[in-house]
């Protein structure tokens, strides 16, 4: 008898971004997921195919915003625009491909938008009860679970020029606001 493969997911993230991704990846492992992270990952030339093949094999992918990738952004480096057309390229295939989109902040604002994104994590994943809540969603996916949207957490961005819906999966306290994830 063939052992099922384990569930896979992909990993969209600056590797300035390092220790933001390892909590990720602990989280991943607690649970026997494989996350495709690609700076571990032999990838040939030209890569877009390979980053295509690994998302065919996935359930969802998590862009991974940590605070390397914002101050990238804000600052305007030159390695910023190569990383963000490979995570644009990234999200667009997810999309094309129908699997899960989620947003993953390290405890800060995102400042560019994701506009297919389903799913929004907004509050890091470092503190326990977050993560504890990023290893049972992950768990659900190791069940076969999908997020498209929730009723439960499905939240429509009420700017008028976005109206993007997504499940906002980390609860909001009353004195704290989040930022869009596409506007």
């Amino acid at each position: 008898m063939v052992s099922p493969q384990p569930v896979k997911v992909f990993e969209s993230h600056t590797k300035l971004d390092s220790a933001f991704c390892d909590v990720f990846d602990r989280a991943c492992a607690r649970v026997g997921i494989n996350a495709f992270r690609s700076e571990y990952e032999n990838i040939e030339p030209p890569a877009w195919r390979t980053i295509r093949k690994e998302l065919k094999q996935s359930k969802a992918l998590f862009l991974l915003v940590g605070k390397a990738l914002v101050r990238e952004q804000n600052v305007h480096n030159a390695q910023w625009e190569y990383t963000q057309n490979w995570i644009a390229y990234e999200i667009g295939v997810a999309n094309a491909l129908k699997i899960d989109t989620w947003v993953v902040c390290d405890n800060l604002k995102i400042n560019f938008p994701v506009p297919y994104c389903n799913n929004y994590f907004p509050y890091g994943i470092s503190s326990e009860n977050n993560f504890k809540a990023l290893v049972t969603v992950l768990e659900k996916y190791s069940q076969g679970a999908e997020y498209k949207f929730l009723p439960k957490y499905k939240v429509t961005c009420p700017n008028k020029e976005c109206t993007l819906s997504y499940n906002l999966i980390a609860k909001v306290k009353k004195e704290n606001t989040i930022t869009c994830p596409c506007c």
